[in-house]
């Protein structure tokens, strides 16, 4: 990627609600509507302050993708945003929100690497997991506990009691351009160049999706599909 892994940015919590609704605002309406989107999280959020934040990070993942949320529009032809799946809309908006704020990518990957040894991981976990890539600071905290409830909120993690957390539900992805997104968001915030089709299933970012057999062809709008020299398809960003 990537300059910016080592970048944090967020910490403050996002609710999903207003997240979706303020992507479906730009969607239809074009333009970013900064005064919808504090409204909306004032009802979610107490304090001034914190909804300043909160609706600023918001603001921040529509402007950081605008080129990717209009092709998404586009691909959507006659068809609006609500009625697309409500498990694709929030692996659409996860997406934009790890490409805006890439510690969600990290966080994830932590989570699923850990998931493969134990159905249970504690906050301890995480927390130097996160901090031998971030540093063990307030900033890296503060972005944990703010990441968390979104991903809560999309049935991705489940808590069991306070500080202990489980898998959920898998994102079960049917919208094609949303497919393509979810394997170009692997790529590029994991600074791979390619990714090898047989190993997608195997990659930690996937244990939170379920993504139909896909054939990646002229058509696709962000992934290339090439055929190596020894038989291996691999997948490369367009």
């Amino acid at each position: 990627m990537n300059n910016n892994i080592k970048y944090i940015g967020i910490n403050q919590r996002i609710p999903f609600e207003v997240l979706d609704m303020s992507i479906h605002n730009y969607i239809d309406d074009g333009i970013i509507n900064k005064e919808y989107v504090l409204q909306h999280i004032k009802e979610f959020t107490t304090g001034e302050n914190r909804a300043l934040k909160s609706a600023s990070h918001i603001i921040k993942i529509l402007k950081r993708n605008e080129k990717l949320i209009r092709k998404f529009k586009d691909s959507l032809s006659d068809f609006t945003y609500s009625q697309i799946s409500i498990f694709d809309r929030k692996a659409f908006s996860l997406c934009l929100f790890c490409l805006t704020y890439p510690i969600a990518y990290e966080l994830l990957v932590a989570f699923a690497k850990g998931f493969k040894v134990q159905n249970l991981l504690n906050r301890q976990f995480i927390l130097l997991k996160m901090g031998a890539i971030y540093g063990g600071n307030r900033s890296t905290f503060l972005a944990i506990d703010a990441i968390i409830p979104l991903l809560m909120e999309m049935d991705l993690l489940k808590r069991e009691k306070i500080g202990i957390y489980t898998l959920s539900s898998k994102l079960i992805s049917s919208n094609r351009f949303i497919s393509e997104l979810l394997v170009y968001v692997d790529i590029y915030l994991s600074d791979s160049k390619s990714i090898l089709k047989d190993d997608l299933i195997h990659r930690p970012w996937y244990t939170y999706f379920e993504i139909p057999s896909q054939k990646f062809d002229n058509k696709s709008q962000l992934i290339k599909s090439t055929e190596s020299a020894v038989g291996k398809g691999y997948l490369t960003i367009k």
